[in-house]
């Protein structure tokens, strides 16, 4: 046999066994039989390294440490679950479905939801061509290099006709006992643990070091797709088809059309979770028909298809010993409550948010009740009950800033204290640690230590201060030396040339979240521009509403702000917003609908296209809509077109418009 036949033959019963072994939990060979096959398949390559390939089982072990990982812009958005918590939710999820659907006959499946982190898998004619974490659900990070080390990730699918192109969506997740084992190691080492399987996960899939990640025992299920031609109408043909490419996809399956039956199904599983060996946090409960899901569409951040069904958080009883004041970057004064340490999850609590005033009032909580906290959305600590009223203190809020001593104030018909003093040493370490954070700045390695020591040096006081520093400054923090502060350096450097939808995200215009900022670049291109827009500009916007528009309005307009964007200026930050990459412009200013099932298109690949074109894509018809592309089976959004003489065009219509034909299209 030729040299690369025999490589080619052994890679592929490698692979195979390597699926028995990791997502099956179904090993034929004995360990020595493996590394015999494995053995020889080196030597061959060693042999002949011109035959040797990146998606060999040999090369999983690979990569030189980096020092960041590149972006990778999703080409569908990798979007959250809507959460729910109990039985009546789902049953207003699954009713608000029927109504869409116009039937209540529709069929569902339930699968379990792995504690794990989100990753995305790129494949080009079967081959591994790409990893990317969720990032913000947008733009993610380059993390191929890791995940080509976590042995039930196939480098090459398996079967003989793979797509061209495909996105295979999941989890990276750790099992508990592979968690004890990695801590007792990292224990001997005096190197940090971690606290629970997700945060390993995360930790590991992050490392610079894919080496070392070779060494962590990661693990990979399929759950969903982002583009690809799947030859399937249905979720669960879809994970039939993972099972042949040769992924591991989650245990508890469960198909049916009685919302009863899943309720039923979450509390009999709820009692099984805890004998798997990896951490489970709920269910998720999806449409299963492709045509059903692309008539529900989405929402901004989540789609209607899906619904995340979670277990109550893990919660625990403890003694609250006090209660501090915590002043955000807006002034905010949230209360904080200190308590007697008490584990939850593997994880040492200490602290909780008591959130505002008026939940205080509604817990009627006081210093030294015992309560009972948990971990909302297992991260995030808070008291939820009063378990034994020991406590003579009431918690009242401060007549004065806790921090500076400044004047307090509250608004009537809201519910927050504010500090009012825009000097307050709270807010600015609030304002700048958000300005450097990922999602607007993303300025690694300036946290909440190395930013307390610039700001008790008097080395920063604002935004623009940071680009003022200089190698002397930072190799005079502690654990600084050259390598690090010159790291640290090169980031304020690149935090320049970011868009300018992320400087307005951390600038931190009131009511103005990423999304928002994006449109705000989007619609002015310039902060020159924006800057000049007239209130009346601001409320023509359609995604913004009067009091965004305001707030916008007058933050450009406070004499302090102007000076600090004009230093900002002067250290040569990036006052623009690219241009996407349009093929025409043909739906400017124009509103459009989709109804009805596409055969072509999914529901968010038409909106992204109108969008693309120049277009608004709107969930609802009304008497601003353009027009409606309505596939087969249309409803009520047809029916109030005609209605309203609104122009009704076909998908073919709608695609060439765009100058676009079938096959073109994303799927």
């Amino acid at each position: 046999m030729h040299p690369k036949d025999e490589i080619e033959q052994l890679k592929k019963l490698i692979n195979y066994h390597n699926n028995l072994y990791y997502n099956l939990d179904n090993p034929v060979l004995s360990d020595t039989q493996y590394d015999e096959l494995y053995q020889k398949l080196k030597a061959l390559e060693d042999a002949y390294p011109q035959f040797r390939t990146k998606n060999s089982p040999t090369q999983r072990v690979g990569g030189k440490a980096s020092n960041s990982f590149t972006q990778v812009t999703h080409a569908v958005p990798m979007m959250s679950l809507d959460n729910s918590y109990n039985a009546n939710d789902i049953r207003a999820w699954h009713e608000r479905t029927a109504k869409i659907l116009q039937t209540h006959s529709f069929e569902m499946v339930v699968e379990a939801k792995i504690d794990g982190v989100s990753c995305s898998l790129t494949y080009e004619n079967g081959q591994l061509v790409q990893a990317a974490t969720r990032g913000d659900g947008k733009v993610g990070e380059d993390i191929t290099a890791n995940a080509r080390t976590i042995q039930s990730i196939p480098h090459q699918l398996a079967g003989s006709v793979p797509p061209g192109r495909l996105e295979i969506r999941g989890e990276v997740y750790m099992n508990k006992q592979d968690l004890e084992t990695l801590n007792q190691i990292q224990q001997a080492k005096n190197e940090n643990t971690f606290a629970n399987t997700r945060n390993a996960a995360a930790g590991c899939l992050r490392h610079k070091n894919a080496e070392v990640v070779a060494k962590r025992p990661l693990r990979f299920f399929a759950h969903s797709f982002g583009t690809g031609q799947i030859a399937a109408d249905s979720f669960s043909g879809f994970i039939d088809l993972c099972k042949q490419w040769g992924f591991a996809v989650g245990p508890a399956r469960l198909q049916t059309s009685s919302i009863e039956e899943v309720i039923q199904f979450y509390n009999q599983f709820d009692t099984q979770r805890s004998q798997l060996p990896f951490d489970v946090d709920g269910l998720v409960v999806k449409v299963n028909a492709f045509k059903d899901q692309q008539l529900l569409g989405t929402t901004a951040k989540s789609p209607r298809w899906a619904m995340a069904f979670k277990y109550p958080a893990p919660q625990a009883t403890t003694t609250l010993n006090n209660v501090i004041f915590s002043v955000g970057r807006t002034g905010i004064i949230t209360p904080v409550a200190e308590l007697e340490p008490v584990s939850i999850g593997g994880v040492t609590i200490s602290n909780a948010t008591l959130h505002n005033f008026d939940e205080i009032k509604r817990l009627h909580v006081r210093v030294g009740d015992s309560v009972i906290i948990e971990r909302a959305g297992e991260v995030i600590p808070k008291i939820v009950k009063v378990v034994e009223q020991k406590g003579m203190q009431d918690i009242l809020p401060p007549a004065q800033c806790p921090v500076c001593g400044g004047h307090v104030y509250k608004e009537n018909d809201e519910v927050g204290y504010y500090c009012v003093n825009p000097s307050c040493p709270a807010q600015i370490r609030a304002r700048l640690l958000h300005f450097a954070s990922r999602d607007a700045m993303d300025i690694d390695g300036l946290g909440e230590s190395v930013m307390d020591q610039l700001l008790d040096r008097k080395f920063i006081t604002d935004f623009a201060d940071l680009y003022n520093l200089n190698f002397f400054h930072v190799l005079n923090l502690e654990n600084f030396k050259d390598k690090k502060a010159q790291n640290l350096l090169d980031a304020i450097e690149a935090s320049k040339h970011k868009p300018l939808s992320k400087l307005l995200f951390a600038l931190g215009i009131g009511f103005v979240g990423e999304k928002t900022a994006e449109i705000l670049a989007d619609r002015f291109r310039t902060l020159d521009a924006l800057q000049a827009a007239t209130l009346e500009e601001l409320q023509s916007i359609r995604e913004i509403g009067e009091t965004v528009s305001q707030s916008v309005y007058d933050f450009f307009r406070d004499v302090r702000v102007c000076e600090q964007i004009e230093r900002l200026r002067q250290a040569g930050l990036n006052f623009t917003q690219p241009k996407k990459e349009l093929s025409g412009n043909v739906l400017a200013g124009k509103t459009i609908v989709f109804t009805g099932e596409l055969q072509t298109l999914k529901r968010t690949e038409a909106e992204r296209l109108a969008k693309q074109y120049g277009g608004y894509a709107s969930g609802s018809v009304s008497k601003k809509t353009s027009f409606v592309v309505a596939g087969e089976n249309a409803g009520t959004k047809l029916q109030k077109a005609r209605e309203l003489g609104i122009p009704v065009m076909s998908e073919d219509e709608f695609l060439k418009m765009i100058g676009q034909d079938k096959t073109e299209s994303l799927l």
